[in-house]
C-alpha cells in the first residue's frame, strides 16, 4: 500500500498518524495485501465454499418455570431496601 493511500484513508477517518507510523504502517498493510494476493492464487477448484466451518451447537436446555423466592425472603438481608426494592449507592451522577 502506498503512503499516499494511507494518508488518505487516515485523513477519512480523521486519525492523525506520524510519519514514522505511516512508514509502518504501509509497510504492514503492504504484507497483508501480499498475503490475501497468495491466497486468492490457491486452486480452490472442487472444494465446496464453507459457509460456517465449525458445525458445533449450542446445547440448550428446556425452560423450567418454578416458583421464585417470596419478596420478604430476598429483601430479608438487605443492607437498605425501599419498599419491594433494593436500594444501592448512586454511582452515576448527573
Amino acid at each position: 500500500m502506498d503512503k499516499d493511500t494511507l494518508e488518505r484513508i487516515a485523513d477519512i477517518a480523521h486519525v492523525h498518524l506520524e510519519t514514522q507510523e505511516i512508514n509502518q504502517i504501509s509497510k504492514e498493510l503492504g504484507f497483508l495485501l501480499e498475503q490475501f494476493d497468495k491466497l486468492s492464487q490457491v486452486d480452490t477448484e472442487g472444494v465446496s465454499p464453507t459457509v460456517h466451518p465449525i458445525t458445533d451447537k449450542n446445547v440448550l436446555r428446556e425452560d423450567v418455570v418454578w416458583e421464585s423466592l417470596p419478596i420478604d425472603d430476598v429483601l430479608r438481608n438487605a443492607p437498605d431496601k425501599d419498599d419491594r426494592f433494593f436500594r444501592v449507592p448512586r454511582i452515576i451522577e448527573e
